[in-house]
């Protein structure tokens, strides 16, 4: 098997992973996919590319979950990130990437301790204050590194929110998020739209279907307190990961 059919299969298996993750948690997708698609095709492009296939895979489970969707919890989130987009896009395109990776994810890690710390005091966070930070954090967060889930998940955990109505609630979130980044990076920064065959397209959209089929099936015998587990888990790897890649980034390794 030659090197491109080799880096194939891990990036449709990247995918696979990603759309299971986020028909269960409600996220995933972006923080499975960006830090892997940056090595391989740059910071840019590979934010990009993840804002591409992120808008396609909550598209595919709205439909699942609309019934669930508490759109109240979007009314000060949703605008906010977007109002912040222009700003972080500007910021990302003046700036080296390296450092604003570390930033932003040593930010999101200092946020998911602290939330996990606010948990065991049994006390609760949710107010217009709250969202409206979490709306800054995960605007920032989609442009500066393709992710916006940490933010979103400190908003969680801090709010208590049931954790299927903060899954159904974040994919027409997404699919915001991920149009608006997706132009704030090609408006800002200049970048080329990636340009792949049509059968990596095809392949990517057959990819996410099995996926979220997986998720359904997997949904349905896991218990809640495991999803939450496995939610938070999921923001740190994000976060982790895209502090490697801003030092990596740094160092020029």
């Amino acid at each position: 098997m030659g090197d491109e059919a080799v880096l194939l299969t891990a990036v449709f298996g990247l995918i696979l992973v990603a759309a299971v993750l986020q028909r269960m948690t409600g996220l995933g997708f972006a923080m499975m996919l960006a830090p892997f698609l940056v090595v391989i095709l740059g910071p840019h492009t590979g934010v990009m590319l993840t804002n591409m296939l992120a808008f396609v895979a909550p598209l595919l489970m709205l439909g699942m979950v609309w019934r669930q969707i508490e759109w109240r919890r979007l009314v000060i989130i949703a605008p906010v990130a977007l109002l912040v987009m222009p700003v972080f896009g500007w910021i990302a395109a003046v700036s080296p990437p390296g450092p604003l990776y570390i930033v932003v994810a040593s930010l999101v890690l200092l946020g998911l301790t602290l939330s996990l710390v606010v948990s065991r005091i049994h006390a609760r966070a949710d107010g217009p204050v709250t969202r409206i930070l979490t709306g800054i954090g995960a605007g920032g967060g989609v442009v500066l590194a393709g992710v916006g889930g940490p933010a979103l998940t400190v908003y969680a955990v801090v709010s208590r929110w049931n954790v299927r109505a903060f899954a159904a609630t974040l994919q027409p979130l997404w699919i915001v998020f991920s149009a608006a980044g997706f132009l704030t990076k090609w408006t800002f920064s200049g970048d080329e739209i990636p340009v792949f065959p049509w059968w990596f397209w095809a392949g990517s959209l057959a990819v996410i279907v099995v996926g979220l089929g997986v998720g359904t099936l997997l949904s349905r015998k896991v218990r809640d307190s495991a999803v939450r587990r496995l939610v938070i888990a999921l923001a740190f790897v994000g976060a982790l990961l895209s502090l490697a890649t801003g030092i990596r980034e740094t160092l020029g390794l």
